[in-house]
């Protein structure tokens, strides 16, 4: 599901998990990956979908990254 439509719904929390490689991409989606602090293909970042500047990022790179909605709480620590 596309990361805007999330937005609109109230989402607060995603999980996205890289699942391309980089190798081969715009130079531009390659640093944007970077920022968003995914290095390698599995790993994961929990973003707050209230910055706007982040959704815009995944925004940008969704068609290389897994999306999934978490329900946070105290017990996900």
């Amino acid at each position: 599901m596309s990361v805007l439509k999330l937005k609109h719904q109230g989402v607060k929390k995603i999980k996205i998990t890289l699942k391309k490689s980089l190798i081969g991409k715009i130079p531009t989606h390659r640093a944007t990956v970077k920022a968003l602090g995914l290095r390698k293909i599995g790993k994961s970042r929990i973003i707050d979908m209230s910055n706007n500047a982040l959704v815009g990022m995944v925004k940008q790179v969704e068609y290389m990254l897994d999306i999934e909605v978490i329900e946070w709480n105290r017990t996900n620590f």
